[in-house]
């Protein structure tokens, strides 16, 4: 038998698709996705801006935006459970950067 100190830190894709389907999760990106749109609701900008702030504490890069935006000029899909800024907020929760302080 070996012994270790330590745990090694393991991620597999089975976890992050747990966090991102997850009862939870999918109830916060709800709640966020409202909570942006309530304290933003001029712009898909003002709301990226606002969705970055809480999650990260900064403001999204330019590519980060243009792809945020590109995204959600996008359709929502019809058999989703989720319209395209709740999703949206969902990969926002779900990200490493959240999850993980360096």
């Amino acid at each position: 038998n070996i012994t270790s100190a330590q745990r090694t830190e393991t991620t597999v894709p089975q976890q992050q698709l747990f966090v991102l389907n997850s009862p939870f999760m999918i109830r916060q990106a709800k709640a966020l996705a409202a909570r942006l749109h309530r304290e933003a609701p001029d712009s898909n900008e003002q709301r990226l801006e606002l969705g970055f702030q809480l999650a990260y504490g900064r403001s999204p890069s330019e590519e980060e935006m243009n792809l945020g935006l590109n995204y959600l000029s996008g359709e929502d899909e019809p058999d989703s459970k989720l319209n395209r800024w709740e999703m949206y907020a969902q990969v926002l929760l779900g990200s490493n950067e959240l999850i993980y302080l360096d």
